[in-house]
């Protein structure tokens, strides 16, 4: 009983490492995202800096201009 035990275990144990072994080759051959979608979520991060950097400088402005009224 327990050597059949310690027999399975220990073959579950091959099987997994033999599994991780190829997920791990494969996703070391994947370059991850593609370049495309990596320049569209840079364009998007940057048009969202610069819409919150606009809206600082014009309720600056505004703010200002209002004092001088």
């Amino acid at each position: 009983m327990m050597l059949n035990l310690y027999v399975e275990s220990q073959l579950m144990r091959r099987d997994l490492e033999s599994w991780l072994a190829k997920q791990r080759k494969r996703m070391l051959a994947e370059d991850g995202m593609s370049e495309t979608i990596q320049n569209v979520l840079w364009a998007i991060f940057a048009i969202a800096i610069v819409g919150i950097v606009a809206a600082i400088i014009q309720a600056y402005v505004v703010g200002k201009a209002n004092e001088i009224r």
